[in-house]
This record gives C-alpha cells, sequence and structure tokens, in this order.
C-alpha cells in the first residue's frame, strides 16, 4: 500500500470539482491509498463515488473525533456491504444496488476481532471473540491488500490505549434511524424510539402473502423483482388449479410462500430492519 500524503489529495479533488464533507475527518492518505499501477486520479475516481455515497450515514454513525481511515465495498454472505475502517472500529453497511448504504448496519470494534483471515482469490473471513464470523465471498484484492495494514495499525492503536467496550454481541446492531447501538434480541432503540420488525413477524406476513413482508422491509427495488418472481410462480399455481390438480396446486403455492418467508426470515435475522419511527425522532431513511 502507498500512503499518499494529504496535501496532493486536497488539491487533485479540488482540480476535479470534488468535495468531501468537512464534518467528517478523512485520513486521505489511506483512504485514497494508489497501487504504483494507478494515478492518483484514477484511484480517487474509483473511489470517491463510494465515499461520497456513504456521507449521510457517516455523519449520524461516526462518535466525535472518530477518524475515516478506509472505505470499500465487498460481498458479505452473497449481499453487497461496505466496508468502513476508522480508527476505533468497523463499520459494515448493506448497500442497494446503487451502492448506496441501506439498513441493516453493524459496528465492531476492533477488541472484538480475534482473527483476519485473506482465503484466496477475492475473498476474507474475518473471525470474532463469540465464535461468530464473517465471510466475505468478495473482498477485492487492491482494497484486501490495503485493509490488513490498516487495520492492523488502528488495532495495535485501540489495543495500546484499552479500548474495549462492552459489547452484547462481537457484531453490534446499529439503530438505522439514529445509529445508537441496539443490543442483541432488542428491537426497540432506547436512544430515539424506534422499532424494529422481529424475524419470525416478517416471516409469517411473507408466508400469508409474500408482498406485506417485502414493503414491510422498505426494500421497494427489491420488493417489486421479488414480487415479480412471485406472480410468476403463482400463475402456475393458477395454471395447475385450471387442469384440475388441485392437490398440486396446493403444494406449489404453500411451498411458495414457505420458500419466501424463509429468505425473509434469513434477511431479518441478519440484522435490524426498520419499522416505526416516532415521528418527532425521525432523522434517516
Amino acid at each position: 500500500m502507498t500512503e499518499v500524503a494529504a496535501e496532493p489529495i486536497t488539491e487533485k479533488l479540488a482540480e476535479l470539482n470534488l468535495a468531501l464533507s468537512p464534518e467528517i475527518h478523512y485520513r486521505l492518505g489511506t483512504v485514497f491509498s494508489r497501487p504504483e499501477s494507478m494515478s492518483l486520479e484514477q484511484v480517487i475516481g474509483q473511489k470517491y463515488p463510494l465515499v461520497k455515497a456513504c456521507e449521510p450515514v457517516l455523519l449520524k454513525a461516526l462518535f466525535e473525533q472518530e477518524q475515516v481511515l478506509f472505505v470499500c465495498l465487498g460481498e458479505l454472505r452473497f449481499q453487497k456491504t461496505i466496508v468502513v475502517l476508522t480508527n476505533l472500529r468497523m463499520l459494515l453497511f448493506s448497500t442497494d444496488r446503487k451502492q448506496v448504504p441501506w439498513q441493516p448496519y453493524w459496528a465492531i470494534y476492533y477488541s472484538q476481532i480475534s482473527e483476519l483471515q485473506p482465503v484466496f482469490l477475492e475473498q476474507y473471513k474475518i473471525l470474532l471473540k463469540d465464535g461468530s464470523k464473517l465471510k466475505f465471498n468478495y473482498f477485492p484484492l487492491q482494497d484486501r491488500q490495503n485493509f490488513q495494514p490498516i487495520y492492523s495499525e488502528a488495532a495495535k492503536r485501540v489495543e495500546e490505549e484499552g479500548l474495549d467496550p462492552p459489547v452484547s454481541q462481537s457484531r453490534e446492531n446499529l439503530c438505522s434511524n439514529c445509529f445508537a447501538t441496539v443490543p442483541k434480541e432488542t428491537y426497540e432503540c432506547e436512544a430515539c424510539g424506534a422499532t424494529f420488525w422481529m424475524p419470525f413477524d416478517l416471516a409469517i406476513r411473507s408466508f400469508i402473502w409474500l408482498p406485506i413482508g417485502i414493503f414491510a422491509m422498505r426494500r421497494t427495488r427489491v420488493a417489486i423483482r421479488e414480487v415479480l418472481i412471485y406472480l410468476f410462480l403463482l400463475f402456475f399455481v393458477v395454471f395447475w388449479q385450471a387442469k384440475g390438480n388441485t392437490m398440486f396446486a396446493i403444494f406449489t403455492f404453500v411451498l411458495t410462500n414457505a420458500s419466501f418467508g424463509d429468505w425473509i426470515y434469513k434477511q431479518a435475522k441478519r440484522g435490524l430492519l426498520l419499522k416505526e419511527i416516532p415521528v418527532e425522532k425521525q432523522a434517516v431513511n
């Protein structure tokens, strides 16, 4: 990894008419670190859109004096996930198809990371102290090479300072409204009063009628796609019913709804999905 001095990056951003939020403390040299084969302009052109897309969330999620060291886009369990390293912790943001951060959100203090394991090609595994692990099935090679030294330096400093906050689990859920930590198996944020869907509640709604569960997740694009697939499958249910194969039609209907219900349940188990925000405390999403 080649860390670039902050001044050339600031000058190049100005030259390209690109601006970063002055309210966020970036370590520009590591955020826009570059390989020898790439120019500074290429690195900024590649990394800036993702960094900029994260800013609305970072403005809410970062602690006072917390510094952003690294931002990249990986794929965690086949879900595009933004990884942010700060001087205190690792932040993980789910993302939509346009690489814009979207719920659920998580935070991992460096004291909760047991080991980083580069696997092969573009895979990466992070072992956590509560016994869980994060396996990225996609982690860009260049970002993976930069990730290790940036993480190691930040984790060493945190260890030297003795920062080891109490947690309910290694990968803590963050409220998608105010970004306070929400303890494990808790579905209401004490800080802002936002409530979140319990996985079983969403699964039951989806089993009864799929669109209820999907639209409750507030993912409109995903909802439309999945509902179209669902309606396509229902077409076959109606077809078999019309052909007189009632039992097969019922079996297909139950199997389809159960499959989508199971998918919704697994999505909800990954992290907190917003259900309701007190009107007076609405902030994000």
